[in-house]
């Protein structure tokens, strides 16, 4: 089959793509022939060798994708060939067929492409899953989204609208201000680097601080977070595109009562310490039955930034890492004809 290959820890320009076997199938496992796989900022860490995670050499990197299953393994009966499925990967999206356990394999409803469905287990499941599970967001709260118009960010500014938040919105240019309050924030900012931003955000807040902060940036505006927030505050880490890991300041959660959240999405679909994907497998399908229930209804509106073919992997990466895509970015391996 056709696949993305990684032969070495590497840049992302470094990979190639190759002819190489399919991947076999076990027990609760099912085949899956990939229509889409996102490229994201992870995955650069990932193939660069940087990730909390490392796959063994050689691997197919790629770890969200939508598609049609056509064969699933022993013990396997909730799917059979012909399901149209989004699935949550170790590793091997980047490739015409990948192998997903059944815990991270999640039906798509008639009425959703695939397209749009590739872009929902890894990024509304974040936003979700952070905001509710783990930020204990309430109606009345503001929100403060850093990153707002990228991967991550738009789900969580329509998680956050949704959940009866204020959104205020975070973003590097015009241009992604706009979206994000086209997908429900109702401020938008620009970060300017971080410089007075937090005096900003309250200003726009009525002079209030806020409840909740999403950041998936870090850096400066981790810092400008902190002086923004109110007391018992949450700040959720969900990553740092930045580059940079900030320091935090323990005197400051002293004075304002406040919690810095670290959230790793990958603890529920078995990327953590132990592989804990079963025990997280029953709130996960309530969480994807929600989450594509809300996609079919048009509350959520999965934002697709580009579409590249196997061929263009280090430009779709290359728009990711610039901060230029708005949305999540697909590579299309089969397309849609691959759910026929």
């Amino acid at each position: 089959m056709k696949a993305i290959w990684c032969e070495k820890y590497a840049h992302y320009s470094e990979l190639k793509i190759a002819d190489v076997p399919p991947p076999q199938l076990g027990a609760g496992q099912v085949r899956i022939a990939v229509a889409y796989c996102t490229a994201g900022f992870g995955q650069t860490l990932v193939v660069a060798g940087k990730y909390q995670r490392k796959p063994p050499l050689p691997f197919v990197p790629g770890t969200e994708i939508s598609g049609r299953v056509i064969e699933v393994g022993p013990g396997v009966t909730g799917f059979k060939p012909g399901d149209r499925v989004a699935a949550a990967l170790d590793w091997g999206g980047f490739a015409q067929e990948c192998v997903a356990t059944a815990a991270t394999t999640w039906h798509v409803p008639a009425g959703v492409s695939l397209k749009t469905a590739a872009a929902v287990p890894l990024t509304y499941g974040t936003a979700w899953a952070a905001l509710h599970w783990r930020g204990r967001l309430t109606p009345g709260e503001t929100l403060l989204v850093f990153g707002a118009s990228g991967g991550v960010g738009v789900p969580a500014v329509e998680v956050g609208r949704l959940a009866g938040a204020k959104v205020i919105a975070v973003a590097g240019n015009p241009q992604r201000v706009q979206n994000a309050v086209d997908h429900g924030a109702h401020i938008g900012l620009l970060h300017n680097d971080g410089a007075d931003l937090g005096q900003r955000v309250r200003e726009a807040n009525g002079g209030r601080n806020v409840d909740v902060v999403f950041d998936s940036v870090g850096g400066n505006l981790f810092d400008e977070a902190l002086r923004c927030l109110r007391p018992e505050g949450r700040v959720l880490i969900i990553g740092f595109a930045s580059g940079k890991v900030p320091q935090i300041p323990a005197n400051i959660l002293l004075v304002k009562n406040a919690e810095i959240i670290g959230f790793n999405f990958g603890l529920y679909i078995g990327w953590g310490l132990t592989d804990e994907r079963e025990f997280y497998r029953e709130r996960l399908c309530e969480m994807m039955d929600t989450l594509f229930g809300h996609v079919l209804a048009g509350t959520f509106k999965p934002p697709t930034a580009d579409v590249f073919p196997m061929e263009r992997l280090t430009e779709a990466f290359d728009g990711v890492t610039g901060r230029r895509a708005v949305g999540r970015t697909l590579i299309e391996v089969g397309g849609e004809q691959a759910g026929q």
